[in-house]
C-alpha cells in the first residue's frame, strides 16, 4: 500500500506540536510520531515571539526525524487562526457583458473585487467564499452559463490582522523549511469531525480552545456564521486558582472532578489540595462550588454563541459537534444541551485514523493536526512535488479556489491550544 508522507504544525497558545503522518492510497491517516513543547510564544493565534517559536519547531522538527524515522523534513504545513478573525457578508453587482452570459471569469472577478473591497493595509483576507447568487432578481446556486443581465453575488469573508499570517510567515523564514499550505484552522477540523451532508442540513461546530472559543455554523455546504470568543478553558484554570492553589493543580482538579453543570454533581465531596503558598494549610474545595465555578466561567465563555443560535433563520437540523481539549471537561454535552437546547455530541477523528496508529492519537486534541494532514494531502495531489528536492526554492502557490473547495488560504483556533484545551 503506497503512501504519503506529511508534516502538520499546531501553534497553540500552550505548546507547539508537530505531527508527522502518512496518508496511504485507502485515504486513511497513519499517524508516525508526535512531539510537542510547552511555549508562550503564541497568543490568541497569533506568533507573538517568532524567535521562541522558530527555535522550538527547529527542535520539534528535529526530534520528529527521529522518532518518524524520516531524512528530511523540509515541507510542513500549519491550520492558522486568532480572536481577531471575523467573517463578513460582501455584495458586489454586475451587468453582464454582451453576450450576456454569465461566465466562469466574471464570477472569478467579482471575488476578486470582493477580496479587494475587503483588503486594508493591516487586514488580510483569509477566505472568500460565495454564499448566495441572484440572477436577474433570482436566487440560484450555479450562474455559469445562464442569460442575464445583471448578477449580484453575496460572498462570506473572512478576514483579520495581517500579523496572523506575517508572524507565522517570520517564524517559518528563520528555520529554513516552507510552510507548504495553511488552511483555516475551523476547516482542518471540520474536515475530519462534521460530515458533507450535516454542512448542508445545517450545523455548528464549537472548538474549546485554552485561550479562545470559536464557533462556525455551516447550512448548505458553507459556513455561515463564525464567531471567536478571546476566552477558553485556561480562563477556568484561572478561576480555579482564586481559590488557594497553583495552576498545575486546579488544572487536574478541573480535569478529574470538574463538571459543566453544577446540578450533576449528586454526591457532592470535599477534596483537600496543596496550597499555593507552603506556609498556608492545605485547602479544601467542594466538588458542588468547584463546579459552580466552572458552570459561571462558561456561561460568560458561550453566552455570545447561545445569542447567535437564536438568530439563525435556519434550522441546525445536524444538532452541535464539540471538538478541542474543552471537550473532554465532564458533562460538557449535557451543559450545551441545557443550555441552547440543541442535540450536542463531541466530534471524533478515529474514523479517519489507519487501523494500526496508536489510540493515544484518538484523543480530540489531535482532530486540528489530523484534518491539517488531510488538507495538505488533498493540495498535494493537485501540486505534486519532486519527493527528492531538499531544499525548495520558493514557496509553492496555493490553487485558485474552487467552489466547494476545502482547502483554504489561512485561519483559526478553540479550547485547543488557541485550540486545545489543557484537560
Amino acid at each position: 500500500m503506497s503512501s504519503t508522507k506529511l508534516i502538520a504544525i499546531d501553534f497553540g497558545s500552550t505548546r507547539i506540536s508537530a505531527m508527522a503522518a502518512e496518508v496511504l492510497d485507502n485515504g486513511a491517516v497513519r499517524v508516525l510520531s508526535e512531539e510537542s513543547k510547552a511555549s508562550d510564544d503564541v497568543k490568541w493565534g497569533i506568533v507573538d515571539k517568532p524567535s521562541g517559536a522558530s527555535f522550538k519547531v527547529s527542535e520539534l522538527l528535529k526530534l520528529l526525524k527521529n522518532s518518524a524515522k524520516m531524512q528530511d523534513i523540509s515541507l510542513v504545513s500549519a491550520s492558522i487562526g486568532a480572536k481577531s478573525m471575523k467573517m463578513m457578508p460582501v455584495a458586489i453587482s454586475r451587468f453582464v457583458p454582451s453576450p450576456g452570459i454569465i461566465t466562469e471569469g466574471l464570477l472569478a472577478d467579482m471575488m476578486k473585487e470582493c477580496e479587494r473591497k475587503v483588503k486594508q493595509p493591516d487586514i488580510t483576507v483569509f477566505d472568500v467564499t460565495p454564499a448566495e447568487y441572484m440572477v436577474d432578481g433570482v436566487v440560484m446556486d450555479d450562474p455559469a452559463g445562464k442569460e442575464a443581465m445583471q448578477i449580484t453575488a453575496t460572498f462570506n469573508v473572512i478576514a483579520g490582522s495581517k500579523l496572523i499570517r506575517s508572524e507565522l510567515e517570520r517564524c517559518f523564514d528563520r528555520t529554513g523549511i516552507v510552510l507548504e499550505t495553511s488552511p483555516l484552522t475551523i476547516d482542518s477540523i471540520s474536515t475530519v469531525v462534521v460530515e458533507e451532508h450535516e454542512k448542508e442540513i445545517g450545523c455548528a461546530l464549537i472548538n474549546l480552545g485554552a485561550t479562545t472559543t470559536t464557533l462556525a455554523v455551516y447550512h448548505d455546504g458553507i459556513v455561515q456564521r463564525m464567531q471567536v470568543i478571546p476566552l477558553g478553558a485556561k480562563n477556568i484554570t484561572k478561576d480555579i486558582q482564586e481559590l488557594g492553589i497553583n495552576e498545575a493543580n486546579a488544572e487536574r482538579l478541573k480535569c478529574i472532578k470538574g463538571s459543566a453543570l453544577e446540578a450533576m454533581v449528586l454526591e457532592p465531596m470535599y477534596i483537600q489540595i496543596a496550597a499555593a503558598d507552603d506556609s498556608l494549610d492545605p485547602v479544601k474545595i467542594s466538588t458542588k462550588f468547584l463546579a459552580t465555578i466552572i458552570e459561571a466561567r462558561l456561561d460568560e465563555i458561550l453566552l455570545p454563541i447561545f445569542e447567535i443560535f437564536r438568530s439563525l433563520p435556519f434550522d441546525l437540523e445536524a444538532g452541535i459537534v464539540l471538538s478541542g481539549g474543552g471537550s473532554k471537561l465532564n458533562n460538557i454535552v449535557d451543559y450545551i444541551e441545557q443550555k441552547s437546547g440543541i442535540y450536542t455530541r463531541i466530534g471524533s477523528h478515529v474514523d479517519w485514523l489507519s487501523d494500526d496508529t496508536h489510540e493515544r492519537f484518538h484523543d480530540p486534541l489531535y482532530s486540528q493536526l489530523i484534518g491539517t494532514i488531510l488538507l495538505n494531502n488533498e493540495y498535494r495531489k493537485e501540486n505534486p512535488i519532486e519527493t527528492t528536492v531538499k531544499e525548495p526554492q520558493k514557496k509553492p502557490k496555493l490553487p485558485g479556489r474552487k467552489l466547494g473547495s476545502r482547502i483554504t488560504e489561512g485561519f483559526f483556533n478553540f479550547f485547543n491550544e488557541d485550540n486545545k484545551m489543557n484537560s
